[in-house]
């Protein structure tokens, strides 16, 4: 037990001892001390009372290195003041706050942000602090905590508060010519050998089986009737169908690890590629290998036209870690069969295995028209036979991030 802890038994005691010895100056020391210290002592056991340190972002969603405002309110709301105190709040990495030095931590993947003085009785002191993040991601803030001490400074208390704020941070976003890609038809005509247009679900009419038609396009209750193979014919679709399918890995095994340049890369052209489709008002999706945070569920987004969706996109790609749940190719697999019939699938990635390269390869005999944007050097064309491939690496040194207000929110 601390020393301080004995500073009311020993009052008591030194009372005592002066009221047995009939020394007035022995027990008035005594009763000074007792009183002193049973005053501090409950003014130590209600410091945090009715006392909160509230904190909010200006923004749930933001942009690399974009301005965002952190509000922090402590409130005592009772006649005891806190005689000084000292709070901390927990921030992420890669936090940069304007004419602050953050405090180290020893939690890895954060920093301390933290204010010291002294509150009155029934005060609110308020802070608002400008921080922008230079990576992206899900990004933490808080807990917090506050210290303070009875105003002999006798009997330290720190309070804990474990509320937590999250930040998302988009990746950043090029316009497409800057990725040296054609703006005016970046994917050629955006065709499969389905028409683009066709909408599965609008059935206009049927006609008899050609070769190189897909088997999902057949009619079987049709062809029972007329016992020959028929083949149905689709309405035009409202929008185009553009699939983003994302190679998280960006080594062949996990255990060595991930290039974190080429998955940046790899991301922030899939969120660039999600921007100019829901630009064009084509219908967007997104499939990645890897998952959400703090959920084992895949990254699928299927394709809408939605106005919300490019945002759900850029949250997901923001999110991406760089461990991954399978492979894509097996991603792919699972998910075939739900893919909308003459998709545009545009496939982003720097490292195509052979699995992978087979998936495509399937993707494209079923009608699809598959594109590969290459986010390295490592990818070998002669595995892809008849997929049109971009490298989009030499244009990483030249382009420019989008304006975040050229982006919808």
């Amino acid at each position: 037990m601390p020393l301080r802890e004995f500073w009311v038994f020993f009052g008591v005691g030194l009372t005592l001892i002066g009221l047995a010895a009939g020394s007035t100056i022995i027990t008035s020391t005594g009763l000074v001390i007792f009183t002193v210290g049973g005053i501090a002592r409950y003014w130590s056991n209600h410091l945090f009372d009715r006392v909160s340190l509230t904190r909010s972002l200006g923004e749930r969603r933001t942009f690399v290195d974009e301005p965002v405002n952190l509000h922090v309110e402590l409130e005592n709301r009772k006649p005891l003041p806190l005689p000084w105190y000292e709070w901390r709040l927990a921030v992420a990495d890669h936090t940069a706050i304007d004419g602050e030095a953050l405090a180290a931590s020893a939690s890895p993947g954060f920093s301390f942000l933290r204010r010291r003085g002294a509150i009155g009785w029934y005060e609110k002191q308020a802070w608002d602090f400008s921080l922008s993040i230079s990576e992206r991601g899900y990004h933490q803030y808080g807990g917090a905590t506050i210290s303070s001490a009875d105003i002999l400074g006798i009997f330290p208390r720190q309070y804990e508060d474990r509320d937590l704020d999250h930040l998302v941070v988009f990746p950043r976003v090029y316009a497409l010519s800057d990725l040296g890609i054609d703006a005016e038809r970046p994917f050629g005509e955006m065709r499969g050998r389905i028409r683009m247009y066709e909408d599965p679900l609008r059935i206009a009419g049927l006609r008899e089986f050609r070769p190189g038609d897909s088997l999902r396009r057949v009619d079987w209750k049709a062809t029972a009737r007329r016992g020959d193979l028929t083949s149905r014919i689709y309405d035009p679709a409202a929008s185009r169908q553009v699939y983003i399918m994302v190679n998280i890995d960006t080594l062949t095994h996990a255990w060595e690890g991930y290039l974190k340049d080429e998955l940046e890369r790899t991301v922030s052209t899939a969120a660039s590629v999600a921007v100019w489709a829901a630009g064009q008002k084509h219908a967007v999706g997104l499939l990645a290998n890897g998952s959400f945070p703090e959920a084992d569920r895949p990254i699928r987004l299927p394709p809408s036209s939605a106005r919300e969706q490019v945002t759900r996109i850029l949250e997901a790609l923001a999110m991406v870690q760089p461990l991954t749940l399978n492979m894509l190719a097996e991603t792919i697999h699972r998910e075939s069969g739900k893919i909308p019939i003459g998709s545009t699938i545009v496939v982003v990635a720097s490292l195509v295995p052979d699995s992978l390269a087979g998936a495509l390869l399937r993707l494209q005999d079923e009608g699809h028209s598959v594109f590969l944007l290459a986010t390295s050097d490592r990818i070998d064309p002669a595995n892809l036979v008849g997929i049109r491939m971009q490298s989009v690496v030499r244009a990483f040194e030249r382009m420019q991030p989008v304006a975040p207000q050229d982006v919808g929110r």
